[in-house]
């Protein structure tokens, strides 16, 4: 019996195959989306932590206790797992969290400049806010972003974590803006007054672009394509 010709074999293979993974694979990774983040100690994992009972107030204009961020207007407290009578737990993915409230009507603030970010880029800013039975209600933060050449306001939200029965909840939230300027501020606020207002795992990253998405679904279509061609190859006839 005679070979099959070689037109009639698969004509992906060899050299092409090669070139077509490169291709593919180069698609993938030249427009997979940074992961960069660029927010400096958004878990408030860096610093000197020298809390009594699990906790350690810092002071407003205090700039140094926690490395990236500044605290305004009133104090506030870092925590780590268990504080408050070992009822309230930090988000997972970290040891410490900020509590924003203090139980009084005073404003409570926090913020991180982010020089240099690129010009009109999207961005989206995200972040947990922590809740406990204790508050009987809602426990909410304000958020504002501005740019630090003009104070033009570019992101103005309200982040409300919903009531618990837990003694320890937290809720993410995400924004998106359009970076601007030199430099963005980053500027936390609590809402209502209750006793405890939790931030933690605070976080920029860009956001792709339509056309990285495309190339990425060229990638995956690509390797895709070559899968559907490995499958259905005729198989090789002996003479």
């Amino acid at each position: 019996m005679e070979k099959p010709s070689s037109g009639e074999r698969d004509h992906f293979s060899g050299p092409g195959r090669s070139i077509a993974v490169a291709i593919a694979a180069c698609a993938i990774v030249c427009a997979s989306p940074a992961a960069a983040d660029f927010v400096t100690n958004g878990g408030f994992e860096l610093g000197t932590f020298n809390g009594i009972s699990l906790a350690q107030q810092i002071q407003p204009d205090d700039s140094t206790t926690l490395p990236g961020w500044t605290v305004t207007d009133g104090s506030v407290t870092w925590f780590t797992s268990g504080w408050n009578n070992n009822q309230i737990a930090v988000n997972p993915r970290g040891n410490f969290g900020l509590n924003l409230a203090d139980g009084s009507v005073r404003t409570v603030r926090v913020s991180e400049t982010i020089n240099l970010l690129p010009f009109h880029q999207q961005y989206q800013l995200s972040f947990w806010v922590g809740n406990y039975s204790a508050n009987n209600g809602p426990a909410g933060l304000d958020v504002e972003i501005t740019d630090g050449t003009s104070n033009t306001i570019l992101l103005s939200e309200k982040a409300l974590a919903p009531f618990t029965n837990a003694s320890s909840a937290w809720t993410r939230f995400a924004f998106n803006f359009f970076a601007d300027g030199t430099s963005n501020t980053i500027n936390f606020s609590e809402r209502n007054g209750p006793l405890y207002i939790g931030l933690d795992d605070v976080s920029v990253t860009a956001v792709p672009e339509p056309a990285t998405w495309a190339m990425m679904m060229l990638g995956f279509a690509g390797i895709g394509f070559m899968a559907y061609r490995r499958k259905h190859k005729p198989a090789s006839v002996g003479a």
